[in-house]
């Protein structure tokens, strides 16, 4: 597979997240609160229940994503999905405090971009990490297993919340 499938492949997954993120965010609600969803989809505004909103549109593509791919590439996916998943949730983490402390207001336009901003980047990051020439740092099953792990951090931490600010509502 070329460097220009890949990229194809990238930018559709990336467009699918942001849409599934959009959709996830009403999610919860729509299941009647369901406490079976509160591990996967947003209970509250907080920031830490909005990062589910990168982690599994992600997570769900990347197992789509992973037969387009071609065998030298699948070597180092899991381990660019997990970075490049986390470096979305951080750069989430970062911009929304960042804005926040100087401007001192939480804008919901400002967080919709924060969104989508990160969700590219995401993607873009996850695209080079796939396409660069080498090796994964670790093996790939140590990556896909913290990859799998953080759905259990997001259910530990959606029923026991510790009292810090991100995961209080703004």
């Amino acid at each position: 597979m070329s460097g220009n499938r890949l990229k194809k492949i990238e930018i559709t997954a990336c467009i699918t997240a942001c849409i599934l993120g959009v959709l996830f965010h009403f999610a919860y609600d729509w299941t009647g609160k369901n406490p079976a969803a509160a591990s996967f989809f947003p209970v509250n505004e907080s920031t830490w229940e909005h990062l589910k909103l990168i982690y599994f549109p992600i997570l769900i593509l990347s197992f789509l994503e992973y037969f387009f791919l071609q065998p030298s590439q699948r070597e180092k996916f899991w381990t660019a999905k997990l970075v490049s998943t986390l470096t979305g949730m951080a750069l989430t983490v970062i911009l929304f405090y960042t804005y926040t402390g100087v401007y001192g207001k939480n804008v919901d336009f400002l967080n919709i971009i924060i969104y989508f901003v990160s969700m590219a980047a995401a993607y873009v990051l996850s695209y080079y990490l796939i396409n660069s020439g080498g090796k994964s740092i670790w093996p790939e099953s140590v990556s896909f297993l913290c990859f799998l792990l953080l759905i259990l951090v997001f259910a530990i931490f959606t029923f026991y919340p510790p009292d810090i600010g991100l995961f209080r509502e703004p």
